[in-house]
């Protein structure tokens, strides 16, 4: 018997699945009984095969025998029905089999954390703790991971406090698990001390930290870290990869993701779907849109992230019929869209002015495809009437919402009303925002912008003084490039950067040659109560002229300048943008809060739609 068993188990344990069932067929056929170390073996081989069903026919003679109370015949069967998807089996004999041991307790709560239920796997770990069974690192790192999922800082911490009692901490796999349920809690700090405390990082240390700092918005420290891994000489993985292209894709860096991309195509990870989605994102957010597109087709699969992400890529860039072809082949190659996909295409019609596509697209959606829609997608609708100028069909199109409109609907028709000065209907916009969210301070600039395009002083003047009284600041205009590797800021007016006399002089060059041409200033993009003269000297410090002023220096002649910029571009700095890229022979891209704009030998990609 023992001979028989170590055979099946041998097998087995070596992913000789088929070995392993004909051995345990020909130990019935001479007469030999199976035993519990029989039965956990050749349940790991059907496992292995997928012969699910003869795996069921084997738990029937687990019954007869009586095996099924075994600790290790009933951690097989919990196996056996998690793979087969039986979450009530899994449960019944969960309850059935002696639970003294930790296994079957951390073998349960490891598969309610990595299957989305995670207060199930928090639940059981209390349970676990008092039925007195003592948690080994396996079970911590799992119940920790249910606690980061649903960002339970408390219990965390209340877990980390076990941890230490137990001495678990210097296990790697805990102490991997405690740093991202601190990350994803927003106690980024405190992960960065477990992070230096820990001797024995590996991999999932280092992508950890990185993924915490990306999530948190600190791209910077993000790509930081993964320099230092490098030097560590620490093997990424597509986690890693993935995740510093999303950081270099936030700070619009794209020298430094197009290292990022060649260091890719030296690992296994070439070929990675989650990497290449992560390219095509980066790509696009860099204004590379030719580049994205060329990573998009060289791909071998695509999934919905791969089609989702170019059709948002070619929305961004305002090249909406692009991205509805896009959509076309998606659906051509048998690719379902979901709810992601119609909020690519919304905003590719909304970012292009196609009004009659847009409005067949969201009616389609629950129609054609059974996709009721959400407040992204109504949110895109409302932008796309009101930027093409039917306030009115916009504001009808919020009441027929089925649901309470957000402050996100309501934003969308008070930038529409704006554009188009509609002072009476976007003030009432403001007021439902306002409502909703009495602090926010983007809405208190927007009235006061408005009325200050209506010269309405006295208004401006009074949403002024409220904002200072409750403590609120405008956020400042903020412009910044890459230039070999560090990336620079500047702020509308800003005077401490170190080039500034040289920024100056090329301004002052710049405003020279742009009137010499033509240009005159549209003073009205100069929202305060000053004379004419103070206006146009105001304009010429907006945050992307002294950006565009410091690329003319820093970078080589005739090499395309790409600027970021956390607010809406002004109608000045957008005709300005447009001459001077005529003037200096240069392409100049411009990413806003809400597209990207090429502009090229004096015309915008946008068609001056924004």
């Amino acid at each position: 018997m023992v001979t028989w068993t170590g055979m099946v188990a041998c097998y087995a344990e070596n992913h000789f699945f088929q070995e392993a069932l004909e051995a345990f067929s020909q130990m019935r056929l001479v007469g030999f009984k199976p035993n519990n170390f029989t039965f956990a073996g050749v349940f790991k081989a059907c496992i292995g095969l997928e012969a699910l069903d003869i795996a069921k026919g084997i738990h029937g003679c687990v019954l007869k025998t009586r095996y099924e109370y075994d600790l290790y015949v009933g951690v097989a069967l919990l196996e056996l029905y998690t793979k087969c998807g039986d979450t009530g089996s899994v449960q019944q004999i969960f309850e059935e089999i002696p639970k003294t041991d930790v296994i079957p307790w951390s073998f349960m709560i490891s598969r309610f954390a990595q299957s989305d239920q995670s207060e199930k796997a928090v639940n059981l770990f209390c349970r676990m703790r008092q039925s007195f069974v003592v948690p080994n690192q396996y079970s911590f790192a799992s119940a920790l991971q249910a606690c980061a999922t649903l960002e339970d800082l408390d219990l965390g911490k209340q877990m980390h406090s076990l941890v230490l009692k137990v001495r678990l901490d210097a296990d790697v796999f805990v102490s991997n698990a405690l740093m991202d349920v601190y990350a994803k809690c927003g106690r980024i700090e405190d992960s960065l001390e477990l992070f230096e405390k820990s001797l024995n990082r590996n991999d999932v240390s280092w992508n950890t930290m990185i993924v915490g700092y990306v999530n948190c918005g600190d791209a910077e420290k993000a790509l930081s870290l993964f320099l230092e891994m490098l030097e560590n000489r620490v093997q990424a993985t597509e986690v890693t990869y993935s995740s510093v292209l999303c950081a270099s894709a936030g700070l619009t860096a794209l020298e430094l993701g197009t290292q990022i991309h060649s260091l890719t195509l030296k690992t296994n990870y070439a070929e990675n779907s989650v990497v290449h989605n992560a390219l095509i994102d980066m790509y696009s957010k860099c204004g590379r849109i030719s580049d994205a597109r060329l990573v998009f087709d060289m791909m071998n699969e695509r999934d919905e992230v791969s089609w989702n992400t170019m059709i948002s890529g070619y929305s961004m860039c305002g090249l909406g019929m692009e991205a509805l072809k896009i959509f076309q082949m998606m659906q051509d190659r048998g690719h379902k869209p979901n709810t992601l996909t119609f909020v690519g295409v919304l905003s590719a019609c909304s970012n292009s002015g196609l009004l009659d596509e847009g409005q067949a697209y969201f009616s389609s959606m629950l129609q054609e495809y059974g996709i009721e829609p959400c407040i992204e997608h109504y949110s895109c609708m409302v932008w796309l009437l009101g930027r093409s100028g039917h306030l009115y069909k916009a504001l009808k199109l919020i009441e027929e919402i089925p649901f309470k409109p957000s402050v996100m609907v309501w934003r969308a028709l008070l930038g529409a009303c704006v554009i188009h000065k509609n002072v009476e209907l976007g003030r009432m916009s403001a007021q439902r925002i306002l409502e909703m969210e009495p602090e926010d301070d983007a809405t208190h600039v927007l009235l006061s912008n408005m009325y200050a395009t209506a010269r309405r002083w006295d208004n401006v003047t009074a949403i002024r003084q409220s904002m200072k009284k409750k403590g609120m600041k405008k956020k400042p205009g903020l412009s910044w490039i890459e230039n070999q590797g560090r990336v620079h800021y500047f702020s509308a007016g800003d005077t401490s950067h170190p080039d500034m006399k040289v920024i100056n002089g090329i301004l002052e060059w710049l405003n020279v040659r742009t009137r010499r041409a033509g240009f005159v200033p549209d003073c009205n993009a100069v929202l305060l109560d000053v004379d004419t003269k103070e206006k146009e000297r105001l304009l010429w410090v907006h945050s992307e002229r002294l950006a565009l002023a410091f690329a003319l220096y820093r970078t080589s002649s005739g090499s395309q300048i790409r600027i970021i910029k956390n607010l809406r571009i002004c109608v000045d700095c957008h005709a300005a943008m447009k001459l001077i890229s005529k003037i200096v022979q240069r392409d100049i891209i411009i990413r806003d809060m809400n597209r990207f704009h090429d502009f090229h030998d004096g015309i915008c990609s946008c068609g001056d739609y924004w």
